[in-house]
């Protein structure tokens, strides 16, 4: 059975099942680097905790400033993700 090239990888990762830890790899390292675009790459790993629940982007800020600051880019954060990853669509959620 032949296979497009393109759907190779995706398709042996869903078999052994790891294609969502992969797409979690993928998203969070999206997510720092448009972070670290806005804040510099210092801020880059600012964070507690960073973990994809579904489709939403669970962040704890180590400060309370750098999760309010996060909070008022959520919109342009969440649409940056977007563009660089295909057009799917993420959703932020922010604590300290």
């Amino acid at each position: 059975m032949l296979q497009l090239l393109k759907n190779l990888l995706p398709n042996r990762l869903r078999e052994q099942g790891i294609s969502e830890a992969v797409e979690a790899a993928q998203v969070m390292e999206v997510f720092k680097d448009e972070v670290a675009k806005i804040y510099g790459a210092s801020a880059r790993n600012d964070f507690r905790r960073l973990v994809l629940e579904g489709n939403t982007i669970e962040v704890s800020a180590y400060s309370s400033a750098f999760a309010s600051e996060l909070r008022m880019r959520q919109l342009e954060l969440e649409e940056a993700i977007k563009v660089r990853l295909g057009g799917k669509q993420y959703r932020l959620r922010i604590f300290a």
